[in-house]
């Protein structure tokens, strides 16, 4: 028995993404992102750059997803894209940081940044997939 297209995404998905949200795969990808930010500086992509950015790309597209039910911390989510990206190339993001990381998982997914009293800054709407 096969499952039913989800309408949102196309695939065989069983739970549809809630509205509000954009697909990671509609949305400007990462890499335009940081090509029109060298073209404003006169410089070019290096493939060492390139290739960041391209685990970045899968890392959210993997590992974050849409939730209506459930927050996920700034840090947390930081926290394991260092520690993917860590575990492929052996060294810390040096085009992705922490504040750069968070403006592109905003304008990405389409969520803002509250404050929560006990787990402190989260991403309300997403979830972290191991």
């Amino acid at each position: 028995m096969t499952p039913a297209l989800n309408s949102t995404t196309g695939n065989g998905s069983a739970t549809a993404q809630p509205k509000g949200f954009l697909d990671i795969t509609t949305a400007p990808t990462i890499l335009t992102r940081f090509e029109e930010r060298a073209t404003l500086s006169g410089t070019d992509i290096s493939p060492e750059e390139y290739r960041e950015i391209m685990l970045l790309d899968e890392f959210l597209t993997h590992h974050v997803r849409p939730d209506g039910l459930r927050d996920v911390q700034c840090m947390l989510l930081w926290s394991e894209w260092v520690r993917s990206f860590q575990r492929k190339t052996h060294r810390f993001p040096r085009v992705v940081l922490e504040n750069e990381f968070r403006d592109i998982v905003t304008d990405q997914l389409g969520v803002g940044i509250t404050k929560d009293d006990h787990r402190g800054m989260i991403y309300p709407g997403l979830r972290f997939v191991p």
